[in-house]
């Protein structure tokens, strides 16, 4: 029972990834102020943050998505804290953030959920 509660966990941490990949475009043109990264290097840290996750490189992925968070990017800060919070449990690693880090994340996560998605041809 123990193996298949971990299987599922991971298994909606993956959807979760993917989730947020479908949702990013939306996402950034939604985000007040300039991003730190520009656009370009954001999609590609980006994907290379889930092509980590994916191949449960989990310490490198978390780097990326923090990166990407502190830089306004909103899906990664909702994977960050959420790899921060229950690292130990689904991953059996934990990650630290500055509680500047957790204030700025949560905030951006909060402002996005507060938003309307608006999906586009192609994030379907």
């Amino acid at each position: 029972m123990k193996h298949a509660t971990q299987r599922w966990l991971r298994g909606a941490v993956v959807a979760l990834v993917q989730v947020a990949a479908l949702q990013s475009a939306a996402l950034r043109a939604q985000e007040n102020g300039p991003p730190v990264l520009p656009p370009a290097v954001q999609r590609e840290v980006y994907e290379q943050a889930t092509s980590e996750f994916r191949a449960q490189r989990y310490a490198a992925a978390y780097g990326r998505f923090a990166r990407l968070a502190d830089s306004g990017h909103v899906p990664s800060a909702c994977i960050a804290l959420l790899m921060v919070r229950d690292g130990q449990v689904l991953f059996r690693n934990q990650w630290y953030a500055t509680p500047d880090q957790l204030r700025r994340w949560s905030a951006l996560t909060v402002q996005a959920a507060r938003q309307p998605l608006v999906m586009r041809d192609g994030d379907a």
